[in-house]
């Protein structure tokens, strides 16, 4: 289910930047999210497909699109090409489900998976969730996808 890999491409995101803090995150997302809708249409040079991507640390939010480079007049997130990432599909057949299946994964990956690897957390980003849609096989609808990149980086060893 989780599986380490490293990012084959840098990936530029734009869009908006807020600090938060454990007691305010709620609130903020509501926030950024208001943000981020004004300013959406203005984002230039988007990658296609289009990818949305919201990104959480202890002290910041952002959300944005993928983006072939970074626009200028708005804020901007890059995810270095060799970053340390797991990539977690989050499959789920009705919305209102979606909070509980994310909740879920955090729990499994923070609490069972990630103290016993020689990964540690990033400094930098905790998680991102990246939605993005996709035709489905048999039908001429789209489908919104969701993942969970969980940034990680390898435990430094102490050298004997």
């Amino acid at each position: 289910m989780f599986d380490p890999q490293q990012l084959d491409e840098t990936i530029y995101l734009s869009g908006v930047m807020m600090e938060t803090n454990s007691d305010t995150l709620f609130e903020d997302l509501k926030t950024i999210s208001k943000k981020y809708a004004k300013i959406k249409p203005q984002i230039k040079h988007l990658k296609k497909p289009v990818y949305t991507v919201v990104a959480t640390s202890s002290k910041k939010l952002f959300m944005g699109d993928m983006t072939e480079k970074a626009n200028k007049q708005m804020a901007s997130l890059k995810i270095e090409k060799g970053q340390w990432i797991v990539k977690v599909p989050v499959k789920y057949h009705t919305q209102a489900l979606l909070p509980a299946k994310v909740a879920e994964f955090r729990k499994k990956f923070y609490q069972d998976w990630l103290p016993y690897q020689d990964f540690d957390q990033d400094d930098a980003w905790q998680d991102l969730e990246v939605y993005h849609y996709r035709k489905r096989r048999f039908r001429k609808a789209t489908k919104m996808v969701m993942e969970l990149w969980f940034c990680i980086k390898p435990i430094q060893k102490d050298k004997v």
